[in-house]
């Protein structure tokens, strides 16, 4: 007799609709932080010079004893034979804002050009954006991802309006209005705003994972002297090329169709 096992629902992506997001997909609205560099792979582009993400990472593998086959995703991304012997891939250093699926809108997607329209009208209200790394983690996986976060340290303070924002509330900000304008199904954020660095990190020993963390507190606390710091400083369009048409404020977001493909920019 055939056994077909009950399905654990609280292992899927928390979308809107379970029921009518249909196929998964990998589309998103997000920030890019990718970054062309010597160690990395040699057509990897630059969307920001302000955080360099080679100094949390750990090519020479000092402290970690391997990863997933894929490397480290960010700093440049993996260069390949003979600089290292991880998959070949351009920097994808990204943080998703809000995960749209597909472009499909019978799978629980939205159409390319709803979202760009959407996007280019001004319904969106985006900020110049300036972040802050505020912490490297290890997540729950087993083994973990290592992710760099972005997290807002403290809540606004609706009681008066002279006050300071936090630092990151603009990935707040836009992620809130996002959520209210598009209600596909397969629509969700996969959990606090981060980029993962490398994947199925395994440490040689707890004394070298305490020593990488421990690198790690000490760059982000020299990076939270400088404060935080706007991206696309170049500025640059989705395709790396200088942006045509520049402001004095370029630093916005970006369409994915996936962490390798951007699309489109909008400030």
């Amino acid at each position: 007799t055939y056994y077909q096992p009950s399905v654990n629902c609280s292992t899927m992506p928390p979308v809107l609709n379970p029921q009518l997001s249909k196929v998964d997909g990998l589309a998103f609205l997000g920030l890019s932080l990718c970054r062309k560099s010597d160690e990395g792979h040699p057509d990897s582009i630059t969307h920001q010079t302000a955080f360099d993400l080679n100094e949390v990472i750990d090519r020479k593998y000092e402290y970690l004893a391997s990863t997933n086959d894929d490397g480290w995703l960010v700093g440049g991304g993996e260069p390949g034979p003979p600089k290292s012997y991880k998959l070949p891939a351009k920097d994808s250093a990204h943080v998703e804002i809000m995960r749209i699926g597909t472009y499909n809108p019978s799978w629980g997607g939205i159409e390319e050009k709803e979202i760009v329209d959407v996007m280019r009208s001004g319904k969106i209200l985006i900020p110049q954006i300036e972040v802050l790394p505020t912490a490297v983690v290890a997540n729950p996986d087993k083994p973990p991802e290592l992710e760099i976060r972005f997290d807002m340290p403290t809540a606004v303070d609706f009681t008066d309006m002279k006050a300071p924002l936090p630092h990151n509330w603009q990935l707040r900000f836009i992620h809130n209005q996002l959520f209210k304008h598009f209600q596909n199904p397969s629509r969700f954020c996969p959990g606090a705003f981060h980029s993962t660095i490398v994947r199925k990190a395994e440490f040689r020993s707890e004394k070298h994972r305490e020593a990488y963390f421990a690198k790690c507190a000490a760059v982000l606390q020299r990076w939270a002297i400088d404060g935080p710091k706007a991206l696309n400083n170049g500025p640059w369009d989705a395709d790396g090329e200088p942006l045509k048409n520049p402001t004095e404020h370029n630093s916005g977001i970006y369409l994915f169709t996936d962490r390798t493909k951007v699309t489109h920019f909008f400030a």
